[in-house]
């Protein structure tokens, strides 16, 4: 599991740490080289990638068919090794070895010494393998214009494996589904949604639309000085954790029977008597309204829903046409 508060002093750069975030927020794909010390690597290693770190714990939890991965990772743009550790921390049984790769040769060092510390048994590398992996891509469509993108295309049309993370705005989630597009001819989809179809957010009249979804937050975080210290001084929401990820896998046998599954998205809303919630099945993208008094328990999944929250078109939306 990752940590929750830091292990080293707490006496963080935050205005450092704050003025990085801030280009995060601001940048319009591109960002220069920022890791200018093991200083500020630290400070963003106990703030911000914690919180990336906490997405991809619920993401991971999400997935179907992992137990056949590659037994090799390769962490692209790694930064700290946030994505790369955290899978680790999860299922370290099943990987020999993480491949690091980012523009920042800081970083890279800063991410295998991390590794080495926390999974001696791990092999850290830094060369693309010929074998079979398992890519992980993590928040970087913010520093990364669609020219760049194409330069790590050969990179991810040979990945056997592809688990990408990024934040759930907007401008990130929809790359993420023209991405996805790219990728139809040579990977199959598995989550979050496991058709093969073209990504309804895609179609015409979805344009103001985004496949999103909330992660938890872990709850010893909100009993924490330390977190609120953070979320003071950075001005992070703590009970809010957007997501929007892709998985797909070079697979063809694995593709799963979409039919009839609805994926429930970040978004919904309650009223008196029922809730208005967003869902993306393979013939389109929806609102639809469920009466509470159909299902106290589903009407409480709806509200609240999680990377998990799937229903079926028959069984739980048969009350009422999409």
């Amino acid at each position: 599991m990752s940590q929750t508060k830091p292990q080293s002093s707490p006496n963080i750069a935050f205005s450092r740490i704050h003025k990085l975030r801030q280009s995060y927020l601001n940048a319009q794909g591109y960002l220069p080289d920022y890791w200018a010390d093991d200083e500020l690597l630290t400070a963003y290693d106990e703030t911000l990638a914690q919180r990336i770190r906490w997405k991809w714990r619920a993401v991971w939890g999400a997935l179907p068919e992992t137990s056949t991965l590659p037994r090799t990772l390769v962490d692209l743009g790694c930064g700290t090794g946030a994505a790369s550790r955290e899978v680790l921390s999860l299922a370290q049984e099943n990987f020999d070895r993480v491949v690091l790769l980012d523009r920042s040769a800081r970083a890279v060092q800063f991410a295998s010494r991390k590794i080495h510390q926390e999974f001696p048994q791990i092999k850290v590398e830094t060369k693309i393998p010929k074998e079979p992996y398992l890519l992980l891509v993590s928040h970087v469509f913010s520093e990364l214009p669609d020219e760049g993108l194409r330069d790590f295309l050969s990179l991810l049309i040979e990945a056997d494996s592809i688990l990408w993370v990024e934040p759930g705005r907007h401008q990130e989630s929809r790359r993420l589904s023209r991405l996805r597009e790219t990728l139809r001819a040579t990977h199959t989809f598995l989550a979050p949604c496991p058709h093969q179809s073209l990504c309804g957010m895609l179609k015409d009249g979805e344009e103001e639309n985004w496949c999103h979804f909330r992660a938890p937050v872990p709850r010893e975080v909100h009993h924490s000085a330390y977190w609120r210290e953070v979320s003071k001084q950075l001005g992070i929401d703590l009970r809010s954790l957007p997501v929007a990820y892709l998985y797909a896998r070079k697979l063809p046998n694995l593709a799963l029977d979409a039919g009839d599954t609805v994926q429930v998205l970040a978004g919904s809303r309650t009223f008196k008597g029922y809730v208005r919630f967003h869902g993306c099945h393979e013939s389109k993208v929806f609102r639809q309204d469920f009466m509470k008094r159909h299902s106290k328990t589903l009407f409480e999944e709806l509200s609240e829903p999680d990377l998990t929250t799937r229903l079926s078109l028959r069984k739980d939306l048969s009350h009422g046409p999409l």
